[in-house]
């Protein structure tokens, strides 16, 4: 064989020519076929980032609605430990006339007791007036008397304070 036959072009060897075309087509579809993949994958994942988003959106506002949810039942209870507070005052008064003196003190630390349960910052009350009223009630001896007009009118003037505390922490309700 000569130099010339060796190095013959690929159109004279159809067989070759036809593995050689065949494996060119073969990585040439292979490679479009990955770029689809690519684009495909590609959408999906925006498609993705866009409900991860949507989703982080409505957990964030999930969690601001429940902080709100939190305050206002805080606020809430606060209110009706001031309710319980201003109730207990009130059957203490009745207590005393009926001239149950001992359950009538009772009554009174039950109200102060009450007091505890107040978040004043919920309220938009004065905490320190808050603590004063709660050591004033608790503070307060009902004693076996007579003549209980003064120990009536103590007990109505503290009533009347928690009564204006209720007041303001109903106007600052929503």
């Amino acid at each position: 064989m000569t130099e010339s036959t060796s190095a013959a072009p690929l159109s004279r060897h159809p067989v070759v020519t036809g593995i050689v075309g065949f494996c060119a087509g073969l990585v040439i579809a292979y490679g479009i076929g990955l770029w689809q993949r690519s684009n495909a994958l590609s959408t999906q994942a925006e498609a993705n980032a866009a409900v991860v988003a949507a989703k982080d959106a409505e957990i964030a506002a999930s969690a601001e609605r429940l902080v709100e949810a939190q305050q206002a039942a805080t606020a809430a209870e606060s209110r009706n430990a001031l309710s319980k507070t201003r109730l207990a005052i009130f059957q203490a008064l009745n207590d005393l006339d009926q001239r149950n003196f001992g359950v009538a003190g009772d009554r009174l630390r039950d109200a102060a007791a009450q007091l505890d349960a107040v978040d004043a910052a919920s309220l938009g009350l004065d905490p320190a007036l808050l603590s004063t009223l709660k050591a004033e009630i608790a503070g307060t001896q009902v004693l076996v008397a007579t003549d209980f007009e003064q120990q009536r009118l103590q007990l109505l003037e503290l009533a009347a304070r928690i009564d204006a505390q209720t007041a303001a922490a109903g106007a600052a309700a929503p």
